[in-house]
């Protein structure tokens, strides 16, 4: 069966838009199953209930659990294939005889996932993670850019990472909410203005943006240029 597998990026990003709600509507459109593992899991709810901060945020998000819009993997049988991508991952990149550890615990736990369900994609905003399966190289500019040193890339590692994760697909909120105005679901927020398409796309992308998704300013207008 499809299925998406998705990592706490996403869902905070839609979540802090209020725009959870689409996941029910893009899934009835999918006829497939919308996946986190109970690590993401821990990190959308468990943890936030504990605090007062974004309390109301993981209550909405227990809510599309409870629902069924959201299912939950127990990733515990998925822990050496998790651990193993996380050591390698946070063993691909050097400075100052010091491996950088760019990847946490839930990250890997979601792509283990993917591998073993076979999803179709792995639903991720996070530069970092997005990066280490796409394009590792432009990964290693950036921490150099960002540490001010030179970076050394372990190969061996990398190597074994990739191989590892095979083809994974990589999507992000920014895709989910292009499509989901793309087949009218956010139609009910159009405005009585000018131009109300594209100032309707230009919000949520931006929205997304500035909630954590990694999309370039020059991604967000090739969309834009789209609407007319």
């Amino acid at each position: 069966m499809s299925s998406l597998i998705f990592d706490t990026g996403p869902i905070i990003s839609l979540t802090t838009n209020n725009l959870l709600w689409i996941l029910d509507e893009l899934k009835k459109k999918y006829k497939g199953d919308f996946i986190i593992t109970s690590s993401v899991h821990h990190e959308l709810i468990d943890r936030p209930l504990e605090s007062k901060k974004f309390k109301f945020e993981a209550l909405q998000v227990m809510k599309s659990v409870d629902d069924g819009i959201l299912t939950v993997l127990d990733d515990a049988e998925l822990r050496n294939t998790t651990i193993e991508l996380l050591d390698l991952a946070n063993r691909s990149f050097m400075t100052n005889n010091n491996y950088l550890r760019i990847v946490q615990f839930a990250e890997m736990s979601s792509i283990a996932a993917a591998l073993h369900v076979n999803a179709d994609a792995f639903v991720v905003d996070e530069r970092t993670s997005r990066l280490l399966i796409e394009n590792p190289k432009v990964l290693e500019k950036i921490f150099a850019q960002h540490l001010h040193t030179d970076v050394q890339v372990e190969m061996k590692n990398l190597m074994a990472f990739k191989n590892k994760i095979k083809s994974i697909k990589v999507i992000r909120s920014v895709e989910l909410v292009t499509v989901a105005f793309e087949k009218g679901l956010l139609d009910r927020y159009l405005p009585p203005i000018p131009n109300k398409k594209r100032v309707l796309l230009e919000s949520v992308l931006w929205g997304v943006k500035l909630n954590g998704c990694a999309v370039s300013e020059k991604e967000i207008d090739g969309i834009l240029s789209m609407v007319t």
